[in-house]
């Protein structure tokens, strides 16, 4: 049999989580053994870590991890970092707070609105969450998606436009943890890709915030584009690009499915464009 810890009956760890049944709600001391990651978790990168695991090791986990109980264990719903320097500092038990489980649309968003409000992940990783969510359906527009995480429908299809970066450009920024959600949705406005690149690469090398705010500024002035913050003052949207000797401009008037029409536009333009035999 089992020698129980000194001072401990086995009812003590029951109620503990320790063995035996899982408790179901409320705040335990539980084996770090029984806790699995969500593998929906929005982040996907753990960058600066030391910071995290040095104060677990000297102080412990401070805020509870909050969980839910899935089949014989626990799924984190907040607190993945905390688990993950917990883990690197070799501790055995941590205390979590258990949660009675929400549907899944629901768990999503409230593990995407906590994430958010702590900028808690990147933006490439955010944007990419919200992409999922709209195409899964759980909501009809990106009104009502900016509804529920509590932003606006501007906020939101903003950082939606960080997925029109090139692929590359994408993981750059993605493993790029000094860009913001702010630059991140200033960069992917610039429309030039060039531009775009030495950007993100300028904050990987730790250049100002402000620097690279001036640097925006002055391709808007120089493409004669006004900076206003917001994106709806004029009636026409113009993207840009240059690659060599040839120069790409694909302009609209700002209506509600004008993203659509230029996305189409392009679509028939690479077709023209791999069909003309003039250009083999």
């Amino acid at each position: 049999m089992t020698k129980l810890p000194e001072g401990k009956s086995r009812l003590d760890l029951v109620k503990a989580g320790l063995m035996g049944g899982l408790p179901k709600r409320g705040r335990f001391i539980v084996s770090i053994d029984r806790l699995q990651e969500d593998p929906d978790n929005e982040r996907k990168n753990f960058n600066n870590m030391d910071d995290m695991i040095e104060s677990v090791r000297r102080h412990g986990i401070i805020e509870p991890i909050t969980v839910t109980q899935d089949g014989e264990r626990y799924r984190i719903l907040t607190g993945h970092r905390r688990f993950r320097a917990a883990k690197a500092v070799g501790l055995v038990e941590v205390e979590v707070l258990v949660r009675e489980p929400d549907d899944e649309i629901t768990r999503r968003f409230k593990s995407l609105i906590s994430n958010i409000q702590r900028e808690n992940i990147g933006a490439v990783e955010l944007a990419e969450t919200l992409r999922a969510l709209l195409d899964s359906e759980s909501v009809a527009t990106q009104r009502e998606l900016a509804t529920q995480v509590g932003k606006s429908e501007q906020w939101v299809s903003g950082i939606l436009r960080i997925l029109e970066l090139p692929a590359r450009l994408q993981e750059e920024m993605r493993t790029t943890p000094g860009i913001g959600y702010e630059m991140a949705l200033r960069i992917a406005r610039v429309g030039d890709s060039q531009l775009q690149e030495e950007l993100i690469t300028a904050a990987k090398t730790g250049e100002s915030t402000r620097s690279i705010r001036a640097r925006i500024e002055n391709h808007h002035a120089q493409q004669g584009v006004s900076p206003s913050r917001n994106p709806r003052a004029t009636s026409v949207i113009q993207f840009k690009h240059r690659q060599g000797s040839c120069t790409a401009t694909l302009r609209a008037k700002r209506e509600p499915q004008a993203r659509e029409a230029m996305l189409e536009a392009l679509r028939h333009l690479e077709k023209q464009v791999r069909e003309d035999d003039s250009l083999r």
